[in-house]
């Protein structure tokens, strides 16, 4: 009897087995009752041995104890107060006074729920409860989660992912990413959604640092929210917007050909599409591959590729070598050389007569000081955003999406900060800040 007791993690002095029935499939019901003779009224804290009546017996889903299926029956019993009249049930430490799950397979809910590869559906099946179940024990975690974050980091980055929710098709994510915690998720990325939110928080003019993409209200919203704050564009988003603008030369050219023609299917080839926008310092020239040729199998190296490429547009090798020199900025100039680098680089794009590199040139003209600002602090980035953001796509993936946007932005900032902070306490703001 005392190994059951170690199975279940119960303690002999409190509750008492009454009957161990062994069930099919490896299942095993253990019957409990407390073992106290005198309880605490929970409305005058005095001690009462009346017992009113007994209720039906609960089944409570356990958890797996070394490969063993538990399910407890518990026995309760109700007790009467003399001292002030109450009558009430008394309470288990291995179970809550709701519902018939116990205490320990909420906590292991709570466990998995912290993994963002686990479907609710899986975390349910696991545990051997319903869906509702694992969804109510989310409601009950966000429940503790603030409505507004309050107070904000010196830095904090904006960016969006799919939500595809009742008001938007984007929601809106705030991160710290010095600090590297998901502040809060928002139902749309729209101007007066985000500005609304914002004048919640009561340090809005200590925040020094916002960092986003070239996305137009993002610059309105910090310029009108956080007016001391510089606004920095994120390296990954002007860096890749260099990329497209490249990958738009060649899609044109592709186009030119028929899809059976040799140059179509050099244009088209994966792996040359990831030759074309990679870092030629991140390349590697001397590693070999084969290719056909001419109907032969031939060794050919990056360098042979990127010849055949250019034979096909000098559009292509302008624009590559465009690229190139955009990249080779970012990666060896410091702040005080940039500025200069970069204008040259625009002029360089408005000489060559590119029209993709002329409109890209056009952009980064127009958000070249939000661009300066990436180069004051190689930390200020969107990186921890960018990762965070593919996670919540295997979130998505694996639940095949969430009917309530509350519940997937209480998983998503349970997943990510794992416990609340203590700053932010949930308040109930009635009224708008001024």
């Amino acid at each position: 009897m005392k190994d059951y007791y170690l199975l279940i993690g119960l303690n002999s002095k409190e509750v008492k087995i009454k009957e161990i029935n062994q069930k099919n499939k490896g299942l095993i019901e253990i019957h409990i009752e407390n073992k106290k003779q005198k309880v605490r009224c929970p409305v005058c804290n005095k001690f009462t041995s009346s017992v009113h009546d007994r209720l039906k017996p609960i089944k409570s889903n356990y958890l797996d104890s070394c490969g063993t299926n538990v399910n407890l029956i518990i026995y309760k019993k109700r007790y009467h107060c003399y001292n002030c009249n109450k009558i009430f049930a008394e309470e288990l430490n291995i179970n809550t006074s709701k519902g018939n799950i116990s205490n320990k397979v909420k906590i292991q809910i709570r466990k998995e729920l912290l993994n963002y590869n686990l479907s609710l559906k899986y975390i349910a099946e696991k545990n051997r409860v319903s869906i509702t179940s694992v969804e109510n024990e989310m409601l009950n975690i966000i429940s503790s989660i603030p409505k507004h974050v309050i107070n904000l980091p010196r830095v904090i980055s904006f960016d969006e992912f799919k939500a595809d929710t009742r008001e938007g098709k984007y929601a809106f994510i705030i991160n710290d990413p010095i600090h590297k915690k998901v502040l809060d998720i928002l139902p749309n990325r729209k101007k007066e959604c985000l500005m609304q939110y914002f004048t919640y928080c009561d340090n809005r003019h200590s925040v020094e640092f916002v960092i986003s993409d070239m996305y137009e209200p993002y610059l309105l919203v910090t310029k009108t929210m956080f007016p001391r704050a510089k606004y920095v564009v994120d390296r990954f988003h002007y860096i890749t917007y260099i990329m497209d603008a490249l990958d738009n030369i060649r899609i044109r050219l592709q186009n030119l050909y028929g899809e059976k023609s040799k140059e179509y299917k050099l244009l088209k080839n994966k792996k040359n599409v990831s030759l074309l926008r990679k870092y030629s310092n991140d390349i590697n020239w001397f590693v070999i591959t084969k290719r056909y040729k001419n109907g032969h199998m031939i060794d050919v190296l990056p360098s042979d590729i990127l010849d055949d490429i250019f034979k096909i547009s000098n559009d292509l090798k302008k624009g590559y070598y465009l690229k190139e020199e955009f990249l080779d900025i970012v990666h060896h100039y410091n702040q005080m050389d940039v500025d200069v680098q970069i204008t040259r680089w625009i002029s360089k794009c408005i000489e060559k007569n590119i029209p993709e590199f002329i409109e890209a040139a056009g952009t980064i003209s127009r958000w070249k000081e939000y661009i300066l600002n990436s180069f004051i602090d190689e930390r200020y980035s969107n990186g921890y955003t960018e990762g965070i953001n593919n996670k919540i796509k295997v979130i998505k993936r694996n639940a095949f999406g969430y009917k309530s946007f509350e519940l997937f932005r209480g998983r998503i900032l349970y997943i990510f900060n794992g416990k609340i902070s203590a700053t932010n306490k949930n308040k109930n703001h009635s009224k708008v800040k001024k």
